[in-house]
């Protein structure tokens, strides 16, 4: 598959895929059941609730995926020492083992445009990441805000140091492959853009149109599904600025 001149692999865009298991029934079982099926396909990592970062850690252990885990999920509305506190138990556990956190920024301070405290929201779990050696990335709840906001949630996330800026978790309204473009268009090239939330209907179409606005990572709980309907359907498709073509 050529996406704007790039060729994508199967495994290439598996390796963009942080395969989720947010559940709040999720059992242990099927997290290292998820940990698993991870390592097969070879994805970027497994995203979980914080609780299950050890089992994670100690699963992955021996393998490139990474161990992802959330921080203030999935309101975004508990208190910024709350968020960094869950961010530091959950570093605690990891052991050494390559991690990142996807945090949910204060979607009620960007909409009141406080926005002193809501950069300060995002850049005090960068802060605890990055002192870890962690990736950050912030999700900005698209599905709840208007153009201008979504573009002032980016300048706000770039301002406080993430390296990623993250659509949505799924709760909040489906994101849209506009809010992929308008992100990659707002922040500097060095931060990255994570397209999630988006559902599991036609998540391979949707994974790909979300590359081609502008993601380099990508977020779902149906990864397999997306890397096998890719190789079986999309491994011949071009998808180039004006132009079209299988």
């Amino acid at each position: 598959m050529i996406i704007k001149g790039i060729e994508y692999t199967g495994e290439t865009l598996a390796g963009m895929i942080d395969q989720t298991l947010l559940a709040p029934d999720a059992t242990e079982e099927q997290i290292k059941a998820t940990c698993a099926i991870s390592v097969k396909y070879k994805f970027k990592s497994v995203c979980t609730n914080p609780y299950w970062t050890p089992v994670v850690a100690d699963e992955l252990r021996e393998t490139s995926v990474d161990v992802c885990f959330v921080a203030g999920y999935p309101l975004g509305s508990i208190t910024t020492r709350c968020k960094v506190y869950e961010a530091a138990e959950a570093i605690k556990t990891l052991k050494g083992k390559s991690a990142a956190i996807d945090m949910v920024a204060n979607i009620g301070l960007l909409k009141d445009k406080r926005y002193r405290l809501y950069v300060n929201d995002i850049s005090e779990v960068v802060r605890i990441g990055h002192d870890g050696g962690l990736e950050v990335k912030a999700i900005l709840e698209t599905g709840n805000l208007t153009e201008n906001e979504i573009k002032a949630a980016c300048e706000c996330a770039a301002e406080a140091g993430v390296d990623f800026i993250k659509t949505s978790t799924g709760r909040g309204g489906f994101p849209l492959i506009k809010d992929v473009m308008i992100m990659r268009d707002t922040v500097p090239a060095h931060i990255g853009v994570k397209f999630s939330g988006f559902g599991n209907v036609n998540p391979a179409q949707l994974a790909i149109m979300g590359v081609a606005a502008g993601a380099n990572r990508l977020g779902s709980p149906v990864g397999p599904q997306i890397i096998d309907e890719l190789e079986k359907h999309y491994r011949d498709i071009r998808i180039d600025p004006g132009k079209a073509g299988v």
